[in-house]
């Protein structure tokens, strides 16, 4: 059930990759080391502009192989990139010169994970402020299994992107567990839900379905 009704003026899709290992670690804090997004116009879809940005982890410098594999992200990458709280800085000045501010853009993510998780950890390794406007956010999975008609079993995950585009019929493009690209490919799986939204007579729109969850823990990766 969305937690609001109408529609925003505009959409910010944000993906992060971050530090991991494997097998898990209770006390591994993640940090982004990709920052993807992408700005999408609320009345048509259309793609308006991307942000697109490495990170520097601080607190585990050093990527672990799983990580590396699993984001083709490579050591001298980060090395050389600025930390969070300077690309976020740029984050927030990118938003607000395409005229991103309060109730007229509503954040967009995959699932749960990139807010509750990922966010949380990096702004406790950086020792900031999680951002107000993440507290409410946008999950396409959940949308997307509401509009599709797909009901979730117990102990069952959530569609990944590549179940949500070969579900839709749209080919995959780009790398997946890439920011950049996982964010273009659920923009593409938005204009897509949106078309059958108003094949029905339904408007269409992904107002803010999740908020931020106290004391969360992952159920499932793809949560």
């Amino acid at each position: 059930m969305a937690y609001g009704s109408s529609s925003p003026q505009y959409y910010c899709v944000v993906d992060f990759e971050a530090t991991c290992v494997m097998p898990r670690r209770a006390d591994f804090r993640t940090e982004i080391i990709e920052f993807g997004a992408v700005i999408l116009d609320g009345s048509n879809f259309n793609m308006i502009d991307e942000f697109h940005e490495y990170c520097k982890p601080v607190e585990n410098p050093i990527l672990s192989p799983f990580c590396k594999e699993l984001t083709k992200i490579q050591q001298e990458t980060v090395d050389a990139a600025g930390t969070f709280p300077v690309v976020f800085e740029r984050f927030q000045r990118w938003l607000a010169s395409r005229g991103l501010a309060g109730p007229n853009f509503a954040l967009v993510t995959d699932g749960i994970f990139d807010c509750n998780q990922i966010l949380r950890s990096q702004c406790e390794v950086s020792r900031m402020s999680f951002p107000g406007f993440a507290r409410r956010f946008s999950n396409i999975k959940l949308h997307y299994m509401q509009i599709m008609g797909i009901r979730k079993g117990r102990g069952q995950p959530t569609p990944r992107i590549p179940d949500m585009l070969s579900r839709l019929g749209i080919a995959q493009e780009g790398q997946l567990h890439s920011a950049i690209h996982d964010a273009r490919n659920i923009c593409r799986i938005m204009e897509a839900l949106a078309r059958k939204q108003r094949a029905t007579g339904r408007p269409s729109g992904f107002p803010n379905n999740e908020t931020l969850k106290a004391n969360w823990v992952v159920k499932h990766p793809s949560d």
